[in-house]
C-alpha cells in the first residue's frame, strides 16, 4: 500500500459512481477508493452498511475521507452518524473532480491538514470562463 489515504464517495442516486468513472479515466483504478451510492428508495439501514462495510474494506489505510455531495444531505448525515465519530475519519461536503483527485493522490498524513487541502483544492477548482474585451486585449500589447 503506497498511499496513506483512502476515500469513501457518498452521494445521492449514482453520483458517486459516475465521478468516479471520471477520476479512473485520468488516474486509472484507485484500490483506496470505495463508493456509496444513495439510489431512490434507499433506506438509512443499507446506506449505514455499505459505509461501514467500505470503512472496514479500507482498515489498512491511515486516514479515511468520506467526501459527500451535499452538506446536510442524506449522504453527509448518515457518514457522520455511522463513521463520523472515528479518530482517522473525517467527513467533507461539496464533491467535484478535483477534490477527489487530489484526496486519493495526496501524501499528505496529517488527517486535519488533508481534510483543509481536499477543501481548497475543491474551491480552486471551480471557477468561470471570462471572455477578455478587445481592449483590454490591446491594452496588453498581444
Amino acid at each position: 500500500m503506497e498511499n496513506k489515504n483512502a476515500v469513501i464517495v457518498s452521494a445521492h442516486g449514482n453520483f458517486a459512481d459516475g465521478i468516479a468513472s471520471a477520476v479512473k479515466l485520468i488516474a486509472g483504478p484507485m484500490e483506496n477508493l470505495r463508493l456509496v451510492n444513495f439510489p431512490e428508495g434507499s433506506n438509512f439501514e443499507e446506506i449505514d452498511g455499505k459505509l461501514k462495510e467500505s470503512y472496514d474494506q479500507l482498515k489498512d489505510y491511515k486516514n479515511v475521507l468520506i467526501i459527500t455531495d451535499l452538506m446536510g444531505g442524506t449522504p453527509f448525515n448518515r457518514s457522520v452518524l455511522a463513521l463520523g465519530e472515528k479518530e482517522n475519519v473525517r467527513v467533507l461536503s461539496g464533491l467535484n473532480f478535483a477534490s477527489l483527485f487530489q484526496a486519493l493522490t495526496s501524501d499528505t498524513e496529517d488527517i486535519d491538514a488533508l481534510a483543509d487541502e481536499v477543501i481548497e483544492i475543491g474551491r480552486e477548482g471551480i471557477g468561470k470562463y471570462e471572455v477578455i474585451s478587445k481592449e483590454q486585449h490591446d491594452d496588453d500589447g498581444i
